[in-house]
């Protein structure tokens, strides 16, 4: 699924995509773009169902876009052809199978909203197939004379003009807690028993489910492009795409990284540049500032219809490779986890000044404050190390420990807190 829009009001740059574009100067910017349609419509020519999402701008004070909902969307190519798409979710339209876009074939975006305002975009090309040729890793010093790894990809084809690409990528890697032990909390409530004196209650017992080695997975949320439009040949060599500093525990034991390529032409390429120039956050298109981006896409029918975003048409390749840490620092200390686990716990069951009474034959509990210990589990931070041997023993000052357990914080001891304990189903080991 394609990442989540979060348009704002984007500053308005005037870009130079097909021809001059006439600066766009209104009084009230911010009333003027205020539920504009947003469009992230990226199609490619591989065999499967495309998605294409649409929603409105949003103001500083709502959290989330709104999505646009009941439009008709379809792709009409050069010979009349309608690929259409379907709502499946509320903003987000994809074709109901597989579909398969044809090299050197024109292809328009057509949007009918529920208002019954008509959107078109320019006639957009796929350009040819160019596959991923190689992607390597090597251990260097990157500007910031920081030691890691690049990933660089390279790609070799035929062509006389020069190639538009965008890249994104999808990295997953085993998490290993430091701290793992094959018990977890059981019984965890604040029920005070009289009768037998039991109190509030904490207990442990065997794992059922494995937590010693999850795997975490993160994508790309910048923007990657680059061209050979600068280049002695057409193909592309050795093009970085991801530094990963040796401190970053995601290479701490064994690494994935499935690099996508998309090849594009050079509207969308004056497109994405001028994007890059000032967005940069979880999706590509996002930012919270005002004014307006040149869309190639317009209204046909209402001359007050505002729209951003873009209609992409690319060509598509991929590739994944492995590695360890120890093939590129064999011998040496990995890289800090992901969370500080040197300190150890002992939080107390009973707070300061817990006590019970008896009045008319009813248990009053005054507790003073919440269990730290029961409040840790219960808020999912702490796990369990061991017994406290200490426990309801004094201390130097005579007062007796009312700690049970010893305790780090959750992630030192269960992988779930980072990553998912399913094996990916690409996953290969050395």
């Amino acid at each position: 699924m394609k990442k989540e829009l979060k348009w704002v009001f984007i500053i308005y740059t005037s870009l130079q995509i097909s021809g001059c574009v006439e600066e766009f100067e209104p009084e009230n910017i911010t009333e003027v773009l205020d539920g504009a349609l947003v469009v992230d419509a990226r199609i490619t020519d591989e065999n499967k169902p495309q998605t294409i999402l649409l929603t409105r701008t949003f103001s500083f004070d709502e959290i989330e876009p709104t999505p646009e909902i009941g439009a008709q969307v379809n792709i009409i190519d050069d010979l009349g052809g309608s690929i259409d798409f379907i709502e499946n979710e509320p903003g987000n339209y994809s074709t109901i199978a597989a579909i398969s876009l044809e090299q050197g074939r024109a292809y328009t975006l057509q949007i009918t909203t529920a208002d019954n305002v008509i959107y078109h975009s320019n006639k957009t090309t796929l350009p040819s197939r160019i596959e991923l040729t190689e992607l390597k890793t090597q251990r260097k010093f990157n500007n910031s004379e920081n030691d890691g790894i690049s990933i660089t990809v390279s790609n070799s084809n035929n062509s006389s003009s020069a190639n538009y690409f965008r890249y994104e990528y999808e990295e997953t890697y085993k998490i290993i807690p430091p701290d793992y032990n094959p018990f977890i909390w059981d019984q965890v409530d604040y029920d005070f028993f009289c009768e037998d004196d039991d109190g509030w209650e904490v207990t442990v017992t065997s794992r059922n489910e494995p937590a010693d080695i999850c795997f975490g997975t993160n994508k790309s949320n910048n923007l990657i492009i680059t061209s050979t439009s600068n280049l002695t040949t057409n193909d592309l060599e050795n093009f970085e795409v991801r530094f990963i500093g040796s401190d970053n525990y995601a290479i701490s034991h064994r690494y994935s990284i499935l690099v996508k390529q998309y090849h594009h032409d050079i509207n969308a390429a004056s497109f994405f540049s001028s994007l890059e120039d000032f967005s940069s956050s979880e999706s590509i298109f996002s930012n919270v500032q005002t004014g307006m981006l040149e869309s190639n896409v317009s209204a046909k029918n209402s001359e007050n219809a505002i729209v951003f975003g873009y209609f992409e048409v690319s060509s598509y390749s991929e590739k994944r490779i492995f590695f360890n840490y120890e093939d590129f620092y064999p011998n040496e200390p990995l890289p800090p986890y992901i969370i500080s686990c040197d300190v150890i716990r002992e939080p107390a069951l009973y707070p300061d000044g817990f006590h019970s009474t008896v009045i008319d034959g009813k248990i009053i509990i005054d507790r003073g404050s919440n269990s730290p210990l029961i409040e840790g589990i219960i808020a999912g931070q702490i796990g369990y190390i061991g017994d406290n041997e200490n426990f309801l023993e004094p201390d130097d000052n005579g007062e007796l420990s009312r700690a049970p357990f010893l305790v780090k914080p959750l992630g030192c001891i269960d992988c779930r807190k980072f990553g998912d304990n399913v094996i990916p189903n690409f996953w290969i080991e050395k």
